[in-house]
C-alpha cells in the first residue's frame, strides 16, 4: 500500500513537472522624440527563451521570422506610426535573451500603444514598459490583459505614478508567489522541514531577505546574472531542502550525501563532453556547497545553519528576477516604491501560503498520527523529483 502511494505521489509531481512555471514576463524600451513635422519612436523588446519555449514558440528555421511578426502586430504603435527600417533581432542563448529593435516614424499626434501580445497563450503574461520622451524618463508602464493601452500624455497617470508603482509592483510580488510553481515547491520543502511555525516565519523572512538584496542591486544594474543558470539553480535549490527533510527523517545523511557527490560528478562529465563547458564552474561550486551544507547538517542539527543558507537561496531566487529590473531601467523616483512594493508582494504571498500549507499538513498530521513522517518523505522525494527535472529542463 505504502508502494503504491508513493508511485501515486510521484506521478503526481512529475505530471506537474510539465507545468513547470517560470514568470510569463517580457520587457521593453521606449524613447520618443518630437522634431519639427513629426515623431520617432524606437522599440527594443525583450524576452527570455526559455519564457518563449513556456509559450509554445517552436524554435524552428523560420522561428526568427514568425517570433518578429507576432511582436509586429501585437506590439502596436498608433496608426500614424510607420515602420522605418526592417526590425533588427538579436538572440543570445548565453544570457537567455532575444531582443527585438525597430523604428517608426509618426505624425504629432499624441503615441497611443496598444499592447496585445501572449495574452491568448498565457493571460497571466505581464509585460513592463519603460518610456522615455525628448531624452526625460517617463513613469513605466504594466500591461497586463485588463490593462493593455498608454497614451503618451496620460496625465492621470503622471499624477499617481508613485502609488500607481507600488500597486502594480505589489500585485507583481504577490503573484510571483501564486503562480510560481516553483517557488510553491520550495515553500512546500521548507514546511516538510517540520519546524515550528515561529521558526517558519523567521525562514521565510530570511528568504524574503536574500531575495530583496538581489533585487536592489539589479535594479541598480550593479549585478547582471546568468538568467538561464540562475532558473536552473532555483530547481535545485528545491532538490537541496528535499534532501535535507530526508536525511534527518532517515538519518542517511552520508548515503544521500554521497550519491549526490556521484551524480554531481557525472553530469560535470557529461557537460565538458557535450560541450556546456559555461556552466562548469557554476556546477563544480554548487556541488561542493551541497556536499559542505549536508555534511554540517548531519552534525550540528543547527537551525541557524538552515536559516542562513535558506537566505542564500533567497539571493538566488531573487536573482531570477533581478536580471530583469536591471534591463528594463526604471527612472530613479520610482524605483523604490517598485522595489519596495514588490518584495512585499513577494513576503505577503509566501505568508498567506504558508499558513495554507502548515494548516493543511497539521490536519494531516492528526489524521495519520505517527504516518506523518512517511508523508513527509514521500513529498520531499517528489519534491526532489521535480526539482532535478527543473534543474536539468533549464540547464539543457
Amino acid at each position: 500500500m505504502q508502494k503504491k502511494f508513493f508511485f501515486a505521489i510521484l506521478i503526481f509531481f512529475l505530471s506537474a513537472s510539465l507545468l513547470s512555471h517560470q514568470r510569463s514576463e517580457s520587457y521593453s524600451k521606449v524613447n520618443i522624440e518630437n522634431e519639427e513635422n513629426h515623431k520617432k519612436a524606437t522599440v527594443e523588446f525583450s524576452i527570455q527563451t526559455s519564457v518563449l519555449q513556456r509559450l509554445n514558440l517552436n524554435f524552428t528555421q523560420d522561428w526568427e521570422k514568425e517570433f518578429t511578426e507576432e511582436v509586429i502586430n501585437n506590439f502596436k504603435l498608433s496608426h500614424n506610426c510607420q515602420i522605418r527600417k526592417t526590425p533588427f533581432l538579436k538572440s543570445s542563448f548565453s544570457t537567455g535573451y532575444v531582443t527585438l529593435f525597430w523604428m517608426t516614424d509618426c505624425d504629432t499626434e499624441e503615441i497611443e500603444i496598444n499592447f496585445n501580445l501572449f495574452f491568448e497563450k498565457d493571460s497571466s503574461h505581464t509585460h513592463i514598459a519603460t518610456f522615455t520622451i525628448d531624452s526625460e524618463a517617463k513613469p513605466e508602464k504594466v500591461f497586463t490583459l485588463s490593462d493593455r493601452s498608454w497614451k503618451e500624455t496620460d496625465k492621470k497617470t503622471e499624477e499617481t505614478s508613485l502609488l500607481k508603482s507600488f500597486q502594480d509592483y505589489f500585485n507583481l510580488g504577490f503573484n510571483h508567489i501564486l503562480s510560481g510553481f516553483d517557488h510553491l515547491a520550495f515553500l512546500l520543502a521548507l514546511l516538510l522541514l517540520n519546524l515550528s511555525l515561529k521558526r517558519l516565519i523567521l525562514i521565510v523572512t530570511g528568504f524574503t531577505i536574500g531575495h530583496s538584496i538581489t533585487l536592489v542591486l539589479g535594479a541598480v544594474d550593479m549585478i547582471k546574472p546568468a538568467s538561464q543558470l540562475v532558473e536552473a539553480l532555483i530547481g535545485y535549490s528545491i532538490v537541496i531542502i528535499a534532501i535535507e527533510t530526508v536525511s534527518s527523517i532517515t538519518n542517511f545523511h552520508k548515503t544521500y550525501n554521497r550519491t549526490l557527490i556521484y551524480l554531481s560528478c557525472l553530469l560535470l562529465i557529461f557537460f565538458t563532453l557535450f560541450g556546456y563547458s559555461k556552466f562548469l564552474i557554476g556546477l563544480a561550486g554548487i556541488s561542493i556547497f551541497s556536499y559542505c551544507y549536508l555534511s554540517l547538517i548531519s552534525i550540528h542539527k543547527d537551525f541557524s545553519i538552515t536559516f542562513v543558507v535558506t537566505c542564500l537561496f533567497g539571493l538566488i531566487h531573487g536573482f531570477g528576477f533581478a536580471g530583469n529590473l536591471a534591463s528594463i531601467g526604471l527612472m530613479e523616483g520610482r524605483l523604490l516604491p517598485a522595489i519596495l512594493g514588490f518584495n512585499l508582494g513577494v513576503e505577503f504571498g509566501q505568508i498567506l501560503v504558508v499558513f495554507i500549507l502548515a494548516l493543511l499538513l497539521y490536519y494531516l498530521n492528526k489524521f495519520l498520527n505517527k504516518n506523518i513522517d512517511n508523508l513527509r518523505v514521500y513529498l520531499a522525494s517528489g519534491l526532489a523529483c521535480v526539482g532535478t527535472f527543473w534543474f536539468l529542463e533549464r540547464l539543457l
